[in-house]
C-alpha cells in the first residue's frame, strides 16, 4: 500500500539524518584516535543545525569540514563543506530528502559523484559513510 509523506515528515527525517551523522562523525574520530598512531581528531558541535570535524597528522590539519542544515538558498537539506569554519554559505556536496510511495531516502546533488551514485537513494547510515568518506579521502591520500 502507497504511503504518503508530508513536509513535516521529511522535516523530521531531515533533523534525524543530521543528529545520525553527528554521531556518526563523533564516534568515527574517536575511532580513528584510537587506531592510528599520530593521528588526532577533533569533533565539535556548534549547535543544533552544524557540526566540524578536523582531522591531524601529527598535529598537522590534513582534512577539515562542516556539516549544517540550511543556511544558504541552494541547501535546503543537509550540507557537507570542505572548511571546517562553521560557516553555511557554501558547500561541496549536498542531500535532500525524497521520497517514493513506500519510504523517505536521500538523495545526493552529485557534487561528490566519485565516490557514489547520483541517483543512489541514501539511507541515514549511506549519508553519513558519503560524508564521511569525503572527510576522511585526504588523509587516505596522504
Amino acid at each position: 500500500m502507497a504511503k504518503q509523506f508530508s513536509d513535516r515528515d521529511r522535516d523530521a527525517y531531515r533533523v534525524e539524518t543530521f543528529d545520525y551523522i553527528a554521531h556518526y562523525f563523533e564516534n568515527s574520530i574517536a575511532e580513528l584516535d584510537q587506531r592510528n598512531p599520530g593521528i588526532q581528531g577533533q569533533f565539535r558541535r556548534i549547535d543544533a543545525n552544524r557540526f566540524t570535524a578536523t582531522a591531524y597528522r601529527h598535529g598537522q590539519s590534513v582534512a577539515r569540514c562542516s556539516v549544517f542544515m540550511g543556511g544558504t538558498s541552494f541547501s535546503s537539506g543537509i550540507a557537507y563543506s570542505n572548511s571546517d569554519d562553521g560557516g553555511s554559505n557554501s558547500f561541496n556536496e549536498n542531500l535532500t530528502v525524497q521520497s517514493d510511495d513506500q519510504s523517505m531516502y536521500l538523495k545526493s546533488m552529485g557534487m561528490a559523484s566519485y565516490m557514489r551514485q547520483r541517483d543512489e537513494k541514501l539511507t541515514q547510515e549511506g549519508a553519513a559513510e558519503l560524508f564521511w568518506e569525503m572527510f576522511i579521502a585526504p588523509l587516505q591520500r596522504g
